[in-house]
């Protein structure tokens, strides 16, 4: 390949990567990590369970 070859594109960014920096403050027990996916505290985000309506609509967790 030539050196133009990502030149090119340079203008058409398809997506943008943010990692925000982590401090390791607190971690869950193991068994306690088991049942939430993972072992940082800040990182667990559960689904909210939402009711289904019978009239139609989705399934969201």
């Amino acid at each position: 390949m030539n050196g133009n070859y990502y030149e090119r594109g340079k203008d058409n960014q398809l997506a943008r990567v943010y990692i925000p920096f982590q401090i390791m403050n607190q971690v869950y027990s193991a068994s306690e990590a088991l049942k939430k996916g993972t072992l940082f505290p800040e990182l667990y985000m559960p689904y909210k369970k939402e009711k289904m309506s019978l009239s139609g609509g989705g399934f969201y967790g």
